[in-house]
């Protein structure tokens, strides 16, 4: 583990790759971006400009989970994402989405250790109770009935481990669950040794949790690992109350990076960001509708139905001199009618659409 910390200058020779560190007034992050692509807003949340400044990094990446979703499969991916949204704003495009994606590394620790302690838990072990039930049956009277049931029996145990244990997930951000949460997983095996080329025209997240303030999450982690394999050592189907009193020795850090891609669109006066996994291809983002478009929409269907009210209207009332016009004029009102009824449906489906979104946005930034 390398204990001096190092300015952004250093960091960014270390990692072969010509970065330039800024900060987010708005959300607080701090990047990596390259020399020649520092853009005027904050390159996660879009949403305010960005001021270069020192920052501080006490390890190197050292592997790398490779991107799986080319730039062809980016645009079907988003186009599939987008189906089912009406009203769609302009700016929702998988075309224009594809164009905007940027790449973008998430860091993540990996912890090696060797855990010595004593460990205390309840194991539980399934097992088949049998019971008998009574049952009235006409024309049969009471019967028993032989019924099998799944229960578990619990026993107290004590052991010593002495284990070494590798590639113990950690977080390396303070928003890691809310962010993994819209990510989703990623499979680790398939990571690789880090090299510079990697990293060319993409975004790094820069750590906010070093190795020390990690550790925390470290050590739940180890006690996460230890449980399961002193679970499978007991032959139970379940654990509980594990508890872990230990030491811990020869830790090794290793800073993993993570791919993702961030694009955007504009709607209304709001930038919304997308984030896509760069393995698996899931989405997050918001799909807005334009609720501009949803309203015109509505009105116009409302200035139909008026229009049509006074058309059926003037017809109606010249039946009295010409009684074929009374019918017409009576099927304008209806068809009016309909028409004035389903207009205020676009306005309301797509208030209601955005507010299922503003939702989904709070479910997100729930820790």
């Amino acid at each position: 583990m390398v204990d001096e910390r190092q300015p952004a200058a250093d960091v960014s020779q270390g990692w072969g790759v010509p970065f330039t560190a800024v900060h987010c007034a708005h959300c607080g992050e701090e990047h990596l971006v390259p020399e020649d692509a520092v853009g005027p807003r904050c390159p996660f949340c879009l949403q305010t400009p960005v001021m270069t400044q020192p920052v501080h990094l006490e390890e190197l990446p050292e592997q790398v989970v490779p991107y799986a979703v080319s730039a062809s499969e980016l645009a079907r991916i988003l186009e599939r994402w987008m189906e089912g949204v009406r009203f769609r704003p302009a700016d929702l495009h998988p075309q224009a989405l594809v164009q905007r994606a940027r790449r973008y590394l998430v860091p993540l620790w990996l912890v090696d250790g060797r855990v010595e302690g004593v460990w205390r838990a309840d194991v539980g072990f399934d097992y088949q109770a049998v019971s008998y039930q009574d049952r009235y049956r006409d024309g049969a009277g009471w019967s028993s009935q032989e019924v099998q049931e799944g229960r578990v029996r619990w026993e107290p145990r004590v052991g010593r481990i002495d284990r070494t244990y590798e590639n113990v997930i950690s977080p390396a951000l303070e928003d890691h669950r809310q962010l993994l949460r819209r990510l989703g997983d990623f499979d680790l095996e398939q990571r690789t040794a880090y090299q510079p080329e990697a990293m060319r025209g993409a975004t790094v997240r820069v750590p906010t949790l070093s190795p020390q303030a990690a550790w925390t999450g470290a050590e739940m982690a180890f006690v996460r690992t230890a449980g399961k394999e002193c679970q499978r050592a007991a032959d139970a189907q379940h654990i509980r109350h594990f508890t872990l009193e230990a030491a811990y020795h020869d830790l090794n850090w290793t800073l993993l990076l993570l791919p993702a891609y961030v694009t955007w669109y504009r709607e209304g006066e709001r930038t919304w960001p997308v984030l896509v996994n760069g393995q698996s291809g899931r989405v997050s983002g918001v799909r807005r509708a334009d609720a501009r478009k949803a309203n015109t929409t509505s009105l116009a269907l409302g200035g139909v139905a008026a229009l049509l009210f006074v058309i059926g209207a003037i017809l109606a009332l010249s039946g009295a001199l010409l009684p074929p016009l009374l019918a017409l004029g009576g099927l304008v009102l209806i068809v009016g009618l309909m028409v004035g009824i389903v207009a205020p449906i676009p306005a309301i489906s797509v208030w209601i659409h955005n507010r299922r979104t503003a939702s989904q946005l709070e479910e997100w930034k729930r820790p």
